[in-house]
């Protein structure tokens, strides 16, 4: 299985998260604006309300916190059996805890970058309350910008499973499908990585939207290219 320090490094963000909402709390009046309209090119019709300070330094962290211990779940007998109820026809490795622990480091890396990725929204909500509107206009899509780079990056690497990848009937249970279809994903994961950080540099205000649609336009690409003929069924 993943090695411990791996392992435990998005715990020790999320932590670190955490302690970073005591130390601005007192700074905070007790009704927060959160301040993100920045990160979007047009103006909201009506301004989102503010919310209780605890709330806003609590919310995301909790978040990150139930999102990591579902994915530490997953790998295990439990995380088996609720993988079973939700995909019955798959093949019974896809589930395994064996079969996790066959690409432990990438679904580590996969796990942290989700963890950073909602932790810099965290981040930029506590930017914008102390009223540095322009750095969390910028954090979220650059942030969302390096994770999918990551992401995208061990993509590939991914062996059939049922919590990360392509998850389709085919592709669960075709190994060599799968490999093809995540080797397109993750390039273009990268591809979306990269065009979200170069407009989140450069035009604040259109990153988030620029990040959302990429990946939109990256889960579309996964999604053909699970669709395609099986390398095994091509002859030559």
């Amino acid at each position: 299985m993943p090695s411990v320090d791996r392992k435990w490094v998005p715990l020790a963000l999320i932590a670190a998260a955490a302690v970073a909402s005591v130390v601005v709390y007192a700074k905070l009046p007790a009704m927060v604006d959160l301040g993100l309209e920045g990160m979007l090119p047009f103006e909201l019709s009506e301004p989102a309300s503010p919310v209780p300070r605890w709330f806003a330094l609590s919310m995301v962290p909790a978040l990150a916190l139930a999102i990591w211990a579902a994915f530490r779940a997953a790998p295990t007998a439990a995380g088996q059996r609720v993988g079973r109820l939700l995909l019955r026809s798959a093949p019974d490795e896809v589930t395994s805890p064996d079969q996790f622990a066959r690409f432990g480091k990438t679904y580590d890396a996969i796990i942290l970058a989700v963890v950073i990725l909602i932790l810099g929204l965290h981040a930029a909500i506590i930017a914008g309350a102390l009223g540095s509107t322009g750095a969390a206009a910028r954090i979220v899509p650059v942030v969302l910008g390096a994770c999918l780079i990551v992401m995208g990056n061990v993509m590939p690497r991914l062996r059939p499973n049922w919590v990360a990848g392509v998850r389709t009937k085919r592709t669960l249970e075709d190994p060599q499908l799968w490999r093809t279809t995540h080797r397109a994903f993750g390039t273009a994961f990268v591809v979306a990585g990269f065009l979200t950080m170069v407009v989140a540099l450069a035009a604040p205000r259109y990153g988030l939207v620029t990040g959302l649609a990429s990946l939109m336009l990256a889960c579309i690409v996964g999604g053909v290219a699970s669709t395609r003929a099986s390398p095994r069924n091509i002859t030559t």
